[in-house]
């Protein structure tokens, strides 16, 4: 019997190492993803631990909030945001530390919906959570009085705030009016606001058919469509910029969110279908009350052809507005799509951010509230770190990360590593590599002359479980000097010749097809 114990000894020494490196590995080692994006279900390795350059000033936004939030089995599995400006305020300190510069709110005024209305039905633009109007005090976010402690919190953390302003409609009327059609006869329209629970506190305003010029399609008599890019009606109660009482008002509504609330900037919502002179005229207007904030401006013109978006700039003109580029989110698409098949060389031309004009004017992204909307529209799911790894390291453009991908897709681990790679290193003129082709991108930081910085981003779109490897011969601009992978994908370094060349690597596949060399100091 002694002897089968001597036998088996050593059999079961190795059966209990190797328990224990299994139990171990899945508690520290190699940090996992929990990513549901499908084809993401791999291991973000550990970030090598060499020293990191000073962070820069690289601006990153955040869309701070998604469609389904607080609703369904959302708010079961994340109860904490069901009180978003608290949440915000607790987060803000992270944010920070990922490298996020400025957060986006989402409306924070009280829509039609009351407490379950996500913003975007505008009722009371002047109560934000403060009166109890269409039900309830407090708005889906939280109260007037927790929306200025998250803004504090985030100015604290050195985090700007914007502002989500839906200015082209009204919808949740306390009155019906009898209102007079362009057309001949008259409608019951539901036009008539008074704002009762506010009673004229901070403007004592209220509207009634004339500040419109349509309802539900329907233009009122004397009444003219705005001088919109896009058709000018969309829901609602149509705006109609053209009176007088309406801009002031709108003008006044601006000063305050931003001088008196505290935020930083405005994504402006369908911005299409609202007045153009108009777009053009409140930006000046914000801006001439606030010169020593210099206010930012997003609108939302949903085109996907790059045109379009550069002829709606030309038609606005304005300096101060950017745009989020849908015309690069539409390439995102194709290349989810594609199976693999998509060409990645086309990525240098891709978007309103390599629009030699406009470049500078892009706010680029992967996804939003209105591209990821359960049931109603399909968010980039394949090579979605590849899409963020693309925008977040480029030259131009600030780009937007969004809330659902950074805490509700698992995606948390892996995003925060791109983002530091924007805060720490992503610096210099931006190159595009010579020899990018239909598998794998390309693409060059040169650095700003301080240690450090400076990188060589390579992404492909191999297939889901790949094991290939591509090694491409590029020009890092930085000669003689060694680089490692900040993504963990690969753990050795290289240096670079005297004409700052070296080959690179990239896997070729969907979950670690994104690798960011940057220099060792």
């Amino acid at each position: 019997m002694a002897k089968y114990r001597n036998r088996f000894l050593p059999l079961l020494l190795i059966f209990l190492w190797i328990a224990t490196v299994a139990v171990f590995s899945g508690c520290g080692g190699r940090a996992k993803s929990n990513s549901n994006i499908p084809g993401y279900g791999g291991e973000i390795p550990a970030e090598p631990n060499y020293a990191k350059p000073p962070a820069g000033d690289n601006q990153t936004l955040l869309q701070g909030f998604y469609w389904e939030m607080n609703t369904g089995a959302y708010a079961g599995k994340y109860p904490e945001e069901a009180n978003l400006w608290n949440l915000l305020a607790s987060r803000a300190g992270e944010l920070a530390n990922a490298g996020v510069t400025a957060v986006w709110l989402p409306p924070a005024n009280k829509g039609m919906a009351g407490a379950s209305s996500v913003g975007y039905d505008t009722y009371d633009l002047w109560d934000l959570g403060e009166f109890n109007q269409k039900g309830s005090t407090r708005t889906k976010y939280g109260t007037k009085a927790e929306l200025l402690s998250a803004i504090g919190a985030l100015h604290g953390a050195g985090i700007k705030v914007y502002y989500d302003a839906v200015l082209n409609h009204r919808m949740g009327a306390d009155q019906s009016e009898t209102v007079p059609l362009a057309d001949g006869g008259s409608t019951g329209a539901w036009t008539g606001f008074t704002f009762a629970g506010r009673n004229g506190a901070y403007y004592p305003a209220t509207w009634n058919w004339r500040n419109f010029n349509s309802a539900d399609g329907r233009l009122f008599e004397g009444k003219s469509w705005n001088d919109s890019f896009d058709e000018d009606y969309l829901m609602g109660s149509n705006v109609d910029y053209t009176v007088p009482a309406v801009r002031d008002e709108l003008d006044a509504w601006g000063d305050w969110i931003i001088n008196t609330i505290g935020c930083d900037g405005f994504r402006l919502d369908a911005i299409k279908h609202v007045s153009s002179s108009f777009t053009n005229h409140w930006i000046e207007s914000v801006r001439g009350k606030s010169p020593a904030k210099n206010p930012f401006f997003v609108g939302e013109a949903w085109f996907e052809e790059r045109s379009r978006l550069k002829a709606y700039l030309a038609a606005v003109s304005n300096s101060s507005l950017r745009v989020f580029d849908f015309p690069l989110r539409a390439v995102f698409a194709q290349l989810s799509g594609s199976g693999g098949g998509f060409n990645l060389a086309t990525l240098a031309g891709a978007g309103l951010v390599n629009d030699p004009g406009d470049r500078d004017r892009a706010v680029t992204f992967v996804d939003s509230h209105d591209t990821d909307r359960d049931g109603q529209a399909t968010p980039i799911r394949q090579y979605k770190y590849q899409a963020y790894a693309y925008i977040l390291l480029r030259e131009h453009g600030i780009p937007d990360v969004f809330w659902k991908d950074f805490y509700t897709y698992g995606m948390k681990e892996g995003l925060t590593r791109l983002l530091k790679a924007r805060k720490y290193f992503a610096y210099g003129p931006g190159y595009e590599v010579s020899n990018n082709d239909n598998d794998v991108y390309g693409y060059v930081r040169a650095g700003d002359g301080s240690a450090g910085r400076g990188l060589v981003l390579l992404i492909a779109d191999g297939p889901a479980g790949g094991t290939g490897t591509a090694v491409k011969s590029i020009n890092s601009r930085q000669p003689n000097t060694t680089y490692y992978d900040y993504t963990g994908h690969f753990t050795e370094t290289v240096t670079t010749d005297a004409n700052g060349y070296a080959e690179f690597k990239v896997k070729l596949n969907a979950a670690d097809g994104w690798s960011i060399w940057v220099p060792v100091l």
